[in-house]
């Protein structure tokens, strides 16, 4: 499962290629889908995200919440 900040607008976004109610795997995933982080679990909603003003201030959260992130 890759994770990651990604851009989107003037804001940024953690973003997964995990697809809701499959196991993590080291696939390439089937679908060009992504998943957002909601600040408690993914969401296919991209509106449900938790948003960040800078790309480090979105990689230093993934580094400080990496366990709950990856779970």
């Amino acid at each position: 499962m890759g994770v990651m900040p990604r851009k989107s607008g003037e804001i940024f976004i953690i973003t997964s290629d995990r697809v809701a109610g499959e196991l993590p795997s080291n696939r390439v995933p089937k679908r060009a889908l992504f998943q957002v982080w909601t600040g408690h679990d993914w969401s296919a909603t991209i509106t449900d995200a938790t948003t960040f003003t800078a790309v480090d201030v979105a990689d230093e959260y993934i580094r400080a919440n990496f366990a709950r992130v990856m779970a």
